[in-house]
C-alpha cells in the first residue's frame, strides 16, 4: 500500500514532568471548553486538562485561582509556577519560587527562578548565593558553573569566572562547551587574544562549529583587522553548512565594508546563553518539557533573541501548541537571519491547524525572495499536495530541483516526492520516471520500492519485477504495515490467495486501523472461501473513515458484489 548527555538529564526530565502532568494532547487533539467555576475542584481539574493539552496560560489562570483557595497545597503551587514558566511569565513567579524554596531548597526551577528575579535587579551576589545552593549533580552539574562564572563576571571577578568553567572540563564532553563560555568571558573582559585562542579550540575546527560559536569568533577577527580570516570562516562554514542563511548575511556585511554585528555579551545575555546551550542539549535528548522551561529562563535574560525564539517554537509545536508556535515565529523581526527559518516553521505550523491557505501564501512569497533557495519551494510542493493540488505540486517540487542543479543532483527523496505528486495528477509516464531515477541513486531504498511496485500492481502490470520489488522492500522494513500490504496485494493479483491472506494479515497486526488494509484483507478472506471473516473485514473498514471511493467498493461487496480476482502476470 502507497503511504505518504543523557544520564545528566534523567533527574531533571523525571522531576519536570511529575510536577507539570502528562504534557500531551488528548485523544482526539479537540480544544477543550474550561469551565468557569469559584470552587478549589473546578479550578483544579480545569488546570489539570489544560496542562495535559499543554496550554500553558490556561493552566496558570486556573491553577493560580485553586492554590489561592488552598494555599497549603504543596503540590499544587508547584503546578501552577511551572505553568507560569512555560508560559513565560517568570516576572509572576517570584513570590512562589520563594515559598518553593523554603519548602524545597534544592528545587532547581526555583532556584533559577528566584535567581532571576535577583539579576534583573542587578543583585548578583545573591544570584550567586541562591545558585550555589544547587546540588553538584545532574543536569545542576552543568548550570551551576556556567551560572557562577556569568555572576562572577557580573561583579568583575575574572579569575573567578574562569575558574568555574574549569568544573566543566571533567567531563570531556562537556569541555566544547566550557570553553565557548572561556572565550565569550574573555571577550567581555577585552582580551580578545585569549577569546580567539578558546573559541578557536572549542569545538576543533571552527567551520564545523555551532553556529554562535563560529559568528562569535568571526567578530573577534573582525573586531582584530583580520578580516581575510573572518571571511574565510564565515566562507568554510557556508561550504559545509550550504543551507546557513547567517554566513551569506556576515560575507554581504563584509563586502559592503560595514562593522561586525556584536557579539560580545553582557553578564546576563551570556548566562541566558549558557541557559540556550543547556535547552538545546534537552531538546536534543528529547526532554522537551525542561527543555522549554530552559528556554524561558534564556528569554526572561535576553527577551529578543531569535535562535531562542526558534527553539521555543520548536519545542512548541512537538508539544502541539501549534498555535504558540506561530506567534513565536511571527515575533521574530524581518530583517533577521533567522527570520526565513523562522517562516518556514510558521508555514508548517499553520498546516497542523488546517490554515494550508496561509501557509502556501507565506511560501509562495518567499520563493519569490529567494530564488537562489530551493527549501520554501520543496515545503510548497508538500503543502499542496497534502492539499490534492498535484499538479501545482509537481511543478513547485520540479523548480525546487531545477533550483538544486537538475534531477541527476537532487537525490533520491525530491524525486520521490514528485513522483507521487505526478502519480496523483494522472501523469504516470513522468512518475514512473522519477521513481526509476530515484532508485538509480538508492536501489534499496524501502519506500520508493513500494510506491512502484505497488503501483505497476494496481495498473496489472510488471507483477514478476513489482513482486520482487516488494519482497525486497519487506525484507528491509518487515515491521512496516503499508508496505507488507503491498506484498500481500500482489499476491492476491498474482491469484496466490493462500500467500495474499498470510501476508495481509500480518499487515492488519501491525496496522489495525487502515481502512484499504482491512479491505485487502477481507478480499483475500473472500477468496479462499472465508466469507464471514471476509464480512467481518469489510464493516472494520467502514470503521475507520475509508475515502468516499472506497467506502463505494465495500458497500457494494457487502451488498453481494464479488470482489475482483487476481489477474495472471501478462508481462
Amino acid at each position: 500500500m502507497k503511504r505518504n548527555l543523557l544520564h545528566l538529564l534523567v533527574p531533571v526530565t523525571a522531576l519536570a514532568l511529575s510536577a507539570c502532568g502528562t504534557l500531551g494532547q488528548n485523544a482526539q487533539n479537540q480544544p477543550f471548553d474550561y469551565p468557569q467555576s469559584d470552587g478549589f475542584a473546578g479550578n483544579f481539574l480545569a488546570g489539570k486538562v489544560a496542562q495535559s493539552n499543554n496550554a500553558s496560560a490556561e493552566a496558570a489562570q486556573y491553577l493560580l485561582r485553586a492554590q489561592e483557595l488552598e494555599p497549603k497545597n504543596d503540590d499544587l503551587r508547584r503546578r501552577a509556577f511551572l505553568a507560569l514558566i512555560s508560559d513565560g511569565r517568570i516576572s509572576d513567579t517570584e513570590t512562589i519560587a520563594s515559598q518553593l524554596i523554603k519548602e524545597q531548597p534544592q528545587d532547581l526551577f526555583a532556584v533559577l527562578a528566584v535567581a532571576d528575579a535577583d539579576i534583573r535587579h542587578e543583585k548578583y551576589q545573591a544570584a550567586l548565593d541562591t545558585i550555589n545552593t544547587l546540588p553538584d549533580r545532574g543536569l545542576n552539574s552543568i548550570i551551576r558553573p556556567i551560572a557562577q562564572a556569568w555572576l562572577y563576571t557580573a561583579m568583575d571577578r575574572r579569575s573567578d569566572a574562569l575558574a568555574a568553567l574549569d568544573k566543566l572540563q571533567a567531563n570531556s564532553s562537556l569541555a566544547p562547551l566550557s570553553e565557548y563560555h572561556r572565550g565569550l568571558i574573555l571577550d567581555y573582559f577585552g582580551d580578545l587574544n585569549g577569546a580567539e585562542r578558546a573559541l578557536a579550540s572549542a569545538y576543533g575546527d571552527p567551520a564545523d562549529a555551532p553556529l554562535r560559536a563560529a559568528e562569535a569568533l568571526g567578530a573577534i577577527y573582525e573586531r582584530k583587522g583580520q578580516i581575510q580570516k573572518a571571511e574565510l570562516l564565515y566562507q568554510s562554514y557556508m561550504d559545509r553548512h550550504p543551507q546557513s542563511l547567517a554566513m551569506p548575511y556576515h560575507l554581504e556585511r563584509l563586502k559592503k565594508g560595514e562593522p561586525p554585528i556584536s557579539t560580545a555579551l553582557t553578564p546576563a545575555s551570556g548566562l541566558a546563553e549558557g541557559y540556550l546551550d543547556i535547552a538545546t542539549l534537552l531538546s536534543q535528548e528529547n526532554a522537551v518539557d525542561p527543555a522549554l522551561l530552559m528556554a524561558r529562563f534564556s528569554l526572561s535574560l535576553r527577551p529578543g533573541d531569535a535562535v531562542t525564539k526558534l527553539l521555543v517554537g520548536e519545542v512548541m509545536e512537538i508539544q502541539k501548541r501549534w498555535p504558540e508556535a506561530i506567534a513565536i515565529y511571527k515575533s521574530i523581526p524581518k530583517d533577521s537571519p533567522h527570520s526565513w527559518n523562522a517562516r518556514l516553521r510558521e508555514a508548517s505550523s499553520l498546516t497542523e491547524i488546517d490554515k494550508n491557505q496561509e501557509a502556501i501564501a507565506i511560501l509562495r512569497k518567499m520563493v519569490s525572495e529567494r530564488r537562489e533557495r530551493a527549501d520554501a519551494l520543496i515545503q510548497l510542493g508538500d503543502v499542496l499536495r497534502a492539499t490534492k493540488q498535484f499538479s501545482s505540486s509537481a511543478d513547485a517540487y520540479s523548480e525546487a530541483i531545477d533550483r538544486l542543479g537538475g534531477a541527476e543532483t537532487v537525490g533520491w527523496r525530491l524525486l520521490y516526492r514528485r513522483g507521487i505528486a505526478y502519480e496523483q495528477a494522472g501523469q504516470w509516464p513522468k512518475a514512473e520516471q522519477d521513481f526509476l531515477l530515484a532508485l538509480e541513486m538508492e536501489p534499496d531504498q524501502p519506500y520508493v520500492l513500494n510506491y512502484l511496485g505497488y503501483s505497476w500492481v494496481d495498473m496489472g502490470m510488471n507483477f514478476d519485477k513489482a513482486q520482487e520489488m516488494l519482497q525486497r522492500a519487506v525484507e528491509l522494513k518487515p515491521d512496516d504495515g503499508f508496505i507488507v500490504d503491498s506484498l500481500g496485494w500482489v499476491y492476491y493479483k498474482l491469484g496466490h490467495y493462500e500467500q495474499a491472506v498470510e501476508e495481509l494479515e500480518h499487515a492488519v497486526s501491525l496496522i489495525p486501523d487502515d481502512p484499504t488494509v482491512n479491505d485487502h484483507l477481507g478480499d483475500a478472506y473472500y477468496q479462499v472461501g472465508r466469507h464471514h471473516e471476509a464480512e467481518f473485514q469489510w464493516r472494520r473498514s467502514l470503521s475507520f473513515d475509508p475515502s468516499p471511493e472506497l467506502r463505494k467498493d465495500v458497500l457494494a461487496k457487502l451488498n453481494g458484489k464479488k470482489p475482483a480476482t487476481g489477474m495472471a502476470a501478462t508481462n
